[in-house]
């Protein structure tokens, strides 16, 4: 009897050691979990250098949804403009020129009409078959991206890293100049 209660005691003594040593293991593949999420959410997202890109989601011109996070792994060139914008239609030609030369499996742009702020939306197509342009327009139809991306005037430019993170901000018309000058672009134009 004394060796058949050692043993029941032995028995749950090493189940419980065991349940533990499992449970212990576990606690600290949750604990690692919750660093690495903790760690993933200090970086804020926002709309300045450093920051990661405010994710959004817009309709281009052939009415097909895109979101800004469709595109992590590649360089992301996000242009807002308007069609009436004389910098915007002075910077036009270097962000055509650009596309041309980029290595789509690297890098992508996107044009943001900020169309709130459009008199006619048909002028924006003209615009685009004007200046010929390739890479997709998206419409920024209730002005909501725009204001996200708190603009303060137009051409406006984000070059955002292939993690998502915006590693610069331009207010102001983009130059060939600033493209040959920017490390940016380096191992993406052909």
């Amino acid at each position: 009897m004394l060796v058949r209660k050692n043993f029941l005691f032995l028995a749950i003594i090493c189940f419980l050691f065991l349940f533990l040593a499992i449970n212990y293991e576990r606690s600290d593949i949750v604990l690692k979990r919750m660093e690495q999420d903790i760690v993933a959410s200090a970086k804020k997202t926002g709309v300045h250098q450093g920051d990661l890109a405010v994710d959004f989601q817009l309709l281009n011109g052939d009415g097909e949804k895109v979101l800004l996070s469709d595109f992590r792994g590649k360089k992301v060139i996000v242009n807002f403009f308007a069609s009436w914008c004389a910098p915007c239609q002075e910077e036009m030609p270097v962000l055509v020129q650009l596309d041309s030369r980029m290595d789509k499996e690297k890098a992508v742009i996107l044009g943001v009409n900020v169309t709130k702020e459009e008199p006619n939306p048909n002028q924006v197509r003209e615009f685009i078959k004007h200046f010929k342009v390739e890479y997709d327009v998206l419409f920024d139809g209730n002005g909501k991206v725009m204001k996200d991306y708190q603009l303060i005037g137009i051409p406006t430019t984000l070059f955002i890293n292939e993690k998502g993170e915006i590693v610069l901000r331009l207010n102001g018309m983009l130059t060939m100049d600033m493209v040959t000058e920017n490390s940016f672009f380096d191992g993406i134009i052909k």
